[in-house]
């Protein structure tokens, strides 16, 4: 025994001195390892990993995205990307199966130009993003960056021939999907369904929260129903002038930082007052808390007067502002006394973004008694008009300068009507359908393959 331990031992150093290939595998090899095969297409050990790898990254990034750590070495997270990847390399090998069956892997003159303009603009964007990053202030001529640029991209394995086969397989790809939901419809009793689905949820959603529906509505979401008490209203906003608004706002920061010191000084007061009121506290610990209380009230106090000296300046620059912008507004206010035409006016005037263009300037702003998202000025202003048609005189606003505001119309209380939304139901259904149609056909192709699988080599 002892000689035959002798001998292994001999062996084994043997082999390590020489480097014999008995006991160490050979990279390349090992990853060209077969670990799927669909008829005569293959997956290699090598093309696993790096799907691995992939949905590894992947998931950082989102984690990332979000503020989070993500542990891509855990064996849970491994294991996870590991059967990740083996199931998009098995649909991978079936759709380019069922897209060599249907014949769709055959392109059109027309085709082969899109594959090719695709892959160009794929490969130029991202030419000009290596430029952008790495030689935007090299003294390289234009054409030794271009050069270069290229270089640093097939470094990365990205080239104009792998861009050309990435536009190629997006193309046959969506050649098999257009295939699978090309029958996939939207019936009337569907459409039916899901309004009336949409119309419950939208009236048990905004009925008793106005405030809610009229934050939707300016962001442009599709509503399905509509609560009492909205109004639409149209302003022309005449700004402060840049350097008053910078004004303002360095005052108003000061406004912030002395009501920061007044807060700690008055929490340090309570702190203090705390021990003192105490009937555990020691004496030791009131003499102590007695002075930390002086200390504070002092502090205090100069917190108090140095917040009412901001709150005075913020107030002078404010008042100043709004006189370098009062004869602007009192002009708006004569042209619509004489009769100019609002939208008009509005147009050429407004220096709000918001009613320059979009669904807002050509319907107005949705408001409400309770809302909150826009300044307080403008709700109460806006609310207290009493007819449509009616124009409000100069509103000073808390942030921006005058609001100049027109009450155009009510919100109709209830449900919109099914012709406004079938469009929009329609079109949101059959994306669906045909998304679920895709997934569910890709995963039958999938489980009824007949695939030959080598998982094991991937722990060896």
């Amino acid at each position: 025994m002892k000689k035959q331990a002798l001998l292994a031992l001999l062996l084994a150093l043997t082999m390590l001195l020489t480097g014999c290939t008995l006991v160490q595998k050979d990279q390349a090899v090992d990853a060209a390892t077969v670990i799927l095969q669909l008829g005569d297409q293959t997956v290699t050990k090598g093309e696993v990993q790096e799907e691995v790898e992939n949905q590894l990254d992947y998931m950082s990034y989102v984690y990332s995205m979000y503020g989070y750590s993500f542990d891509a070495t855990s064996a849970e997270a491994i294991a996870d990307a590991r059967q990740e990847a083996i199931n998009t390399l098995k649909t991978e090998l079936v759709s380019n199966a069922k897209i060599a069956e249907l014949g769709l892997d055959q392109l059109t003159e027309e085709e082969e130009a899109q594959v090719k303009a695709q892959a160009e603009e794929t490969y130029q964007s991202n030419l000009n993003y290596i430029l952008t990053s790495n030689y935007a202030d090299s003294e390289l001529s234009d054409e030794e960056k271009n050069t270069a640029a290229a270089a640093d991209l097939e470094k990365l394995g990205y080239s104009m021939e792998s861009a050309m086969e990435n536009a190629r397989e997006t193309t046959l790809q969506e050649k098999l999907r257009q295939e699978i939901i090309k029958d996939v419809a939207v019936t009337e009793e569907e459409i039916t369904k899901e309004y009336e689905s949409r119309t419950a949820s939208g009236k048990e959603t905004y009925e008793n929260n106005t405030a809610s529906w009229t934050t939707a509505a300016n962001n442009g979401t599709t509503l399905y129903y509509t609560p009492d008490g909205v109004r639409f209203v149209k302003q022309i906003l005449v700004k402060f002038l840049d350097e008053d608004q910078t004004k303002i706002d360095e005052a108003n920061s000061k406004v912030t930082d002395a009501q920061s010191k007044v807060t700690g000084a008055e929490s340090k007061v309570s702190d203090a007052q705390a021990i003192l009121d105490s009937e555990e506290a020691s004496e030791e610990d009131k003499t102590a808390a007695q002075t930390d209380l002086e200390a504070a009230q002092a502090e205090l106090e100069a917190a108090q007067a140095e917040l009412e000296a901001a709150q005075k300046e913020a107030e002078e620059v404010t008042n100043a502002a709004f006189a370098n912008i009062d004869t602007a507004a009192d002009e708006i206010l004569t042209e619509l006394e004489l009769g100019a035409d609002w939208d008009t006016l509005m147009a050429d005037k407004t220096q709000d973004p918001g009613m320059q263009s979009g669904v807002t300037a050509e319907r107005g702003y949705a408001v409400s008694a309770d809302m909150t998202s826009f300044d307080s000025a403008f709700v109460e202003a806006a609310m207290a008009l009493e007819n449509i048609g009616d124009v409000s005189g100069k509103i000073r606003g808390t942030t921006y300068g005058y609001y100049i505001i027109k009450y155009v119309g009510d919100a109709e209380e209830g449900f919109v009507a099914l012709d406004e939304v079938k469009e929009t139901i329609q079109s949101s259904l059959l994306s669906s359908k045909q998304s679920t149609t895709y997934s569910d056909t890709l995963q039958g192709w999938v489980d009824a393959a007949d695939f030959k699988e080598n998982l094991a080599a991937l722990d060896q």
